[in-house]
């Protein structure tokens, strides 16, 4: 887990990386890579998740924002097809599975 240091805006927080990498049917010019949990302050409460994904195999700069508790990408999602829209939001459940699951398990190794 990173820790990072945000001295503008006078904030910690950590992230947590969990691996997608062929874990996850993706739509065709789509592969997800990982998910960054962002966690924030000192109590380290869960922020926002943020999946990270490659576009025709050039890895993107801005990530997927995903809503945890919706267990869907949010709506202002940086691309622009519909269709692939549509796409992304029918794995959301299985992205959080997953995210669940690595969670579990490194709590219980703790």
């Amino acid at each position: 887990m990173k820790h990072i240091i945000d001295n503008i805006n006078k904030m910690n927080f950590r992230i947590k990386t969990v691996d997608l990498a062929g874990r996850v049917p993706c739509p065709d010019s789509i592969e997800l890579l990982c998910v960054e949990l962002h966690y924030a302050g000192e109590d380290g409460k869960l922020s926002l998740a943020l999946v990270r994904y490659a576009r025709d195999g050039i890895e993107q700069v801005n990530g997927l924002p995903f809503d945890l508790s919706k267990k869907e990408f949010v709506a202002t999602v940086p691309i622009q097809e519909a269709r692939l829209k549509a796409e992304l939001q029918k794995i959301g459940p299985e992205i959080s599975r997953i995210i669940f699951e690595d969670l579990w398990m490194s709590s219980m190794l703790h």
